[in-house]
């Protein structure tokens, strides 16, 4: 069963919907304002694939950095063959 996340674009709120596999429309109100006006956003991810090496060559890094008051960035570079 996917979890998607929804933001309220009256008040911003963010919120996980639980949806069955069925082609049934789901009603999507915020959990805060009761808006009904949501947008699905891109949810952050915390899985990271591959095997870790002591030198820390077979391992993914993560960068993060501020972008803007309140918002931050972040770089994943993956292991393996680059350009």
């Amino acid at each position: 069963m996917p979890i998607y996340e929804f933001r309220c674009t009256r008040c911003g709120h963010i919120q996980e919907i639980l949806t069955s596999g069925s082609q049934n429309p789901v009603r999507v109100v915020c959990e805060q304002c009761r808006g009904e006006e949501m947008e699905r956003v891109l949810s952050r991810v915390s899985y990271v694939m591959g095997r870790s090496s002591s030198s820390g060559q077979d391992s993914p890094r993560v960068t993060s950095k501020s972008c803007s008051p309140g918002n931050s960035c972040t770089t994943i570079e993956l292991p393996g063959h680059s350009r």
